[in-house]
């Protein structure tokens, strides 16, 4: 793998702070700090990118925000994705339909990144930020990576921390190329309100929520129609032409103890409006 040149790195690093924190703007003190860059490194790449037009600055505040070369940037890759802009107009109503946060996602090689969301934010979810990265390592990604090539998943699987099970994360992705949907039960944190009347939970959801532990039982194998499930994320991929998983559509923050059927029915609205996306972008789902 190519090693990355420091200044695009932290280039990067800046947009994809400001992506994820839209309407925002940071000073130059703040955007060292929050990308872990001294102040004189930070000050070069931000001249070069205002200058290129990436970025735009306040004359008064002295604050740095998202510039007009980044809106042509964006509307070029949307021309390019236009399964990401389908997407991106039907999360809304799935959201309503659900009453959860719905997401589309991306895979970078290592991470996945949020570039659309739906919803207005559940209190039992994490909630979600366009840009927004999170590492492609077990147990996150199955969706992506259950129709990968098997080189990509070994590389996959090699990032895994100590405490994942492999023979289970080969399972997970045996189970969602069956049914087309990955299903995951939500974080300890979040399984702690069961039971909990609605006044008792915390009002702040920052406070108890956060990403899976690798000790929680992420994956959901399967579903007793009769049982009772803390459902913590149904997601389910829209392929494109070539078969391969383009994004993901994914919905979380549902409210604890949902039912069996409860959760095949929200799994299969999620898989529903990703096929809907497929067809309508002409993506052709695999064999």
């Amino acid at each position: 793998m190519a090693r990355p040149a420091p200044a695009a790195a932290k280039a990067l690093k800046i947009i994809d702070l400001l992506v994820s924190h839209r309407g925002e703007q940071f000073t130059i003190s703040d955007i060292a700090r929050r990308t872990g860059s001294s102040l004189g490194s930070a000050h070069a790449v931000l001249a070069v990118l205002e200058e290129s037009g990436y970025l735009t600055r306040h004359p008064g505040r002295r604050t740095y925000g998202l510039g007009p070369a980044l809106v042509s940037a964006g509307m070029a890759a949307l021309e390019q994705h236009p399964a990401i802009r389908a997407a991106a107009e039907r999360i809304g109503p799935l959201a309503a339909e659900l009453d959860a946060d719905v997401v589309v996602s991306a895979g970078t090689p290592t991470e996945i990144v949020s570039v659309a969301v739906g919803g207005t934010g559940s209190r039992y979810g994490p909630g979600f930020r366009e840009g927004e990265r999170v590492p492609l390592m077990p147990p996150l990604g199955l969706v992506f990576m259950a129709w990968a090539p098997r080189p990509e998943v070994e590389s996959w699987l090699a990032r895994a921390p100590e405490a994942v099970d492999r023979e289970r994360v080969e399972l997970a992705l045996t189970v969602v190329r069956e049914r087309g949907y990955a299903l995951g039960l939500a974080p300890s944190a979040h399984r702690a309100l069961k039971g909990m009347k609605a006044e008792d939970r915390p009002a702040d959801r920052d406070a108890w929520t956060g990403t899976a532990s690798f000790d929680d039982d992420y994956d959901l194998p399967s579903v007793d129609p009769e049982g009772e499930y803390d459902l913590g994320m149904a997601s389910a991929p829209v392929f494109d032409a070539d078969g391969r998983v383009l994004v993901a559509i994914t919905a979380s923050g549902f409210s604890p103890g949902l039912s069996g059927r409860e959760t095949v029915r929200v799994a299969e609205c999620v898989r529903a409006c990703a096929t809907v996306v497929t067809k309508q972008t002409r993506g052709r789902f695999p064999l």
